[in-house]
């Protein structure tokens, strides 16, 4: 394409023409330029302002203080206006006058020398931060609020400590566990469930059944198998074999895990064991203590809550040898005291912790009908302890037997009867429900709970007014060692 210009006669007007020329062509070439370039979405005409972003205002930091009292007392709770008297921290004398500006208000220091006054027998009241709180003492419910419940409610708990982040839950998630005693469901336990109910063993638990549904993990001691359709009721029978349709109720009332290893598990054979552990996994409830051969037996089950890992082991010492597992026949997993160093234990034991961020043991151990102990017994919780079990939940005298704190584990040496038929006694129709509060895998608070057995089959709790419930806790108290860690 070419252009033609116009003929312009004179100099200066050829000039001008040139001048005009060269304008046009400048024009032109911005023009190109520009549509060539548009705007990206990041520039513009005209510079603006950087955007600014809004700073995430940093949470307050919540602060509590927990009631506590003696471990070896009565009292479970205490309302809000009954805190006339209370030891704190050095460090919270004012945050406790402010919240309770009609209460006596006793700064005692150090922690060590205020926790000294709370343990034991002590009747006096501490509140602490909850980081201070510990197995040697019972925390109290305020006003029917349970600080260490999963599902409490702290927004409106009234000893808050707004600001106060060294009072603070410590890192970690908070949850419990419930552990229950021995269960049968042959003998009177099965007349109870046929006779009155046609088959339904679900009523067993009707008394129990909120507190073990609740928990975050609920476990107990299967002591005999569930095996077959047609057991039938026998009174003078010491052979206890329950129909697997039963299992329906252990699953009913939420009962995460039991430990088969007991002296009745044998009762309906090898294939009674095996047949105990197929209904169990059908219900999907774990178990530890026996299986089809002697690996089966002493493999940890490892149960995982809130992300954190537990590992069971069951072991028995009660005799008969033949209900024992073996490489060949299925059984349960046999805890010997030959050896005194109790190599062999603490050695499995150490192998279970290393999968695990808490380990718990069940040993199905003792003497029955005795309210404390052996020394026998003792030592295999030491050992267990030392080898790496942080909480040990021993039964099979069929009454409560002490409890300790040893190197900072808790033992129960005997938690008693739960599902079981013998009526004949007050001690054997005592027993106990004991709630075990972690935040993460650190266990700071037990809540022991008395039971009786009603009709030879239905624990209940007991009332704090009721003779029975004091009976229970001194049983438990009166050989018990909690003095602290």
């Amino acid at each position: 394409m070419s252009v033609t210009t116009p003929f312009m006669p004179y100099p200066e007007a050829a000039a001008r023409a040139l001048s005009r020329l060269a304008v046009l062509l400048f024009v032109v070439a911005c023009t190109a330029t520009n549509a060539d370039h548009s705007p990206t979405p990041t520039e513009s005409a005209s510079a603006s302002a950087p955007a600014r972003v809004a700073a995430t205002p940093t949470p307050t930091p919540v602060g509590y203080l927990v009631p506590v009292t003696g471990f070896m007392t009565l009292r479970d709770d205490i309302p809000l206006a009954e805190l006339t008297d209370v030891l704190v921290p050095a460090a919270y004398e004012s945050d406790a006058k402010r919240l309770l500006p009609k209460s006596k208000v006793t700064a005692v220091s150090p922690d060590a020398a205020l926790l000294a006054k709370v343990r034991g027998r002590s009747t006096a009241i501490a509140l602490l931060p909850p980081a201070l709180v510990d197995l040697s003492l019972k925390t109290l419910s305020l006003g029917g609020v349970y600080f260490w419940d999963p599902a409490a409610d702290l927004s409106t708990y009234p000893l808050r400590l707004d600001g106060r982040a060294d009072a603070a839950l410590p890192t970690g998630r908070v949850w419990d566990m419930v552990a229950a005693g021995e269960m049968i469901f042959g003998r009177g336990v099965q007349w109870r469930i046929e006779g009155r109910y046609a088959g339904d063993s679900r009523p067993a638990f009707d008394h129990v059944r909120d507190v073990t549904k609740s928990a975050t993990l609920a476990v107990a001691t299967l002591e005999a198998p569930l095996s077959g359709a047609h057991n039938k009721y026998c009174d003078a029978c010491v052979v206890f074999v329950g129909n697997e349709a039963y299992i329906s109720g252990i699953s009913d009332a939420g009962i995460d895990l039991v430990t088969l290893a007991a002296n009745h598990i044998g009762d309906g054979g090898p294939q009674g064991v095996l047949n105990t552990v197929r209904v169990l996994d059908s219900a999907h409830i774990a178990h530890v203590g026996a299986g089809a051969d002697l690996a089966a037996a002493h493999r940890p089950a490892i149960v995982e809550s809130g992300g954190v890992r537990i590992a069971f082991l069951g072991y028995t010492d009660v005799p008969p040898l033949d209900y024992v597992a073996t490489d060949a026949r299925p059984g349960s997993a046999w805890l010997s005291h030959d050896d005194p160093t109790y190599a062999e234990l603490r050695a499995e034991i150490r192998a279970a912790k290393a999968q695990a961020d808490l380990l718990v043991v069940m040993p199905h151990w003792g003497i029955e009908y005795e309210d404390r102990p052996r020394d026998v017994e003792v030592a295999a919780a030491h050992a267990m302890v030392e080898a790496g079990a942080d909480l040990i939940i021993g039964d099979h005298p069929h009454w409560v037997q002490s409890v300790e704190l040893y190197q900072g584990a808790y033992v129960i040496y005997g938690i008693g009867n739960f599902v079981f038929d013998q009526m004949w006694s007050t001690e054997t129709r005592e027993g106990s429900l004991q709630r075990l509060s972690f935040v993460g895998s650190r266990l700071v608070a037990v809540r022991i709970m008395p039971t009786l057995i009603e009709d030879f089959f239905q624990p209940r709790l007991l009332g704090a007014t009721e003779p029975q419930y004091r009976q229970t806790l001194e049983r438990i108290w009166g050989h018990s060692l909690v003095s602290g860690n």
